[in-house]
């Protein structure tokens, strides 16, 4: 039997996004412009991955929290969370009261494995901003996440007595009905979510995935629309692709496939097995079916049910062979693999597969 097509397995719970865009202050005129009004100019113009440059700014303008931003966000992003946790508390002891500085503390804390202290960081941000529900929406993402699923319910419920028509309020309730089985629940609220946030990109993603998953073509509208928020975004390409895949859309399945791998990521070995798992066990073109596993080799040599699906293809073929180097290559990377050994023995005992 073929090893199944590669689908995803991660579920997104928290979006960790960066909020912080540098402050870009503009003069007119020939106005003067202070000290630290040129620091919140540079650090606007700073190439993100040049921290020499910014470490320059910083010990000219050691009292402006915005260059600590904006270093630790360089850090986070190079998930150095320890030196991008200090940079922001820096931020925070410069300036205390600014609601972006505490969301972006939090998602740190979580990074570096410390949800109390986000959850800590963000109770104490709302004690000088209670009702901020930029603050609130974060502190509830965090409770989900540590399936604390009532108290991010009450949370979501104070946001929405505030303000109804913020997606992410519904996108956070569709997650909580996800995790708890529910997903009419969840696909109704992810719907909602785009309804309030119609450029609300997660919210597209995840409607797509349960829509994809009842093996409903309405996946196909939420996908779509991801993509057309994301043109460029393997995520929503793929889920699209493989939807197709799953309900028999062949064609526009590899049209998505080979977007990906013509456009986005060429180094993606999951669009090239995902291609030649259609070749083998729909199409039966089992030499395109090879050359695709193959592909899907040479950027991932380690995977093991590439080199049985070749195999298992090769088997198909007649060539057996080869079949049977891919089989032992699969049972090299992956001891105990029990269809490459089932594989091996079939041909070695003169039973092999044969095309009906």
């Amino acid at each position: 039997m073929p090893k199944r097509n590669h689908g995803t397995a991660s579920r997104t719970v928290l979006l960790i996004s960066c909020l912080l865009a540098p402050l870009l202050i503009s003069g007119c005129g020939n106005k003067k412009t202070s000290p630290k009004e040129e620091a919140s100019q540079a650090v606007s113009t700073v190439d993100s991955t040049n921290l020499s440059a910014l470490d320059g700014l910083i010990r000219e303008n050691p009292k402006n929290p915005e260059l600590f931003v904006k270093r630790s966000a360089i850090q986070a992003s190079r998930k150095n969370y320890s030196q991008a946790l200090n940079d922001i508390t820096i931020a925070l002891t410069l300036d205390s009261l600014k609601p972006a500085y505490y969301i972006s503390q939090a998602e740190y804390f979580i990074f570096s494995g410390e949800p109390n202290s986000a959850k800590k960081g963000l109770n104490a941000c709302l004690q000088k901003f209670p009702g901020n529900t930029d603050v609130m929406l974060k502190l509830a993402e965090i409770h989900l996440y540590m399936k604390e699923y009532g108290l991010s319910k009450l949370i979501l419920n104070d946001v929405q007595a505030i303000n109804n028509d913020l997606g992410q309020t519904y996108f956070l309730q569709g997650l909580i009905a996800l995790e708890n089985g529910d997903s009419t629940g969840a696909a109704r609220n992810f719907q909602v979510a785009v309804e309030k946030a119609p450029d609300f990109y997660p919210g597209y993603i995840q409607a797509g995935k349960i829509y994809s998953a009842k093996h409903n073509d309405l996946a196909i509208q939420y996908l779509k629309s991801a993509v057309d928020l994301e043109p460029n975004s393997y995520e929503a390409h793929y889920l699209l692709g493989l939807h197709y895949q799953n309900n028999g859309y062949y064609t526009e399945a590899h049209q998505e496939y080979e977007l990906i791998s013509n456009r986005i990521d060429s180094t993606q070995p999951y669009p090239y097995y995902n291609r030649g798992y259609i070749e083998m066990v729909y199409l039966r073109n089992y030499p395109m079916a090879v050359h695709w596993f193959t592909k899907a080799i040479e950027w991932k040599p380690d995977y093991a049910e590439a080199w049985y699906n070749r195999g298992f293809s090769n088997e198909l073929d007649g060539k057996l062979s080869k079949a049977k180097d891919d089989y032992r290559k699969a049972m090299e990377i992956l001891p105990n693999f029990p269809m490459a050994i089932k594989g091996l023995n079939r041909i070695e005992q003169g039973k092999p597969v044969k095309i009906q």
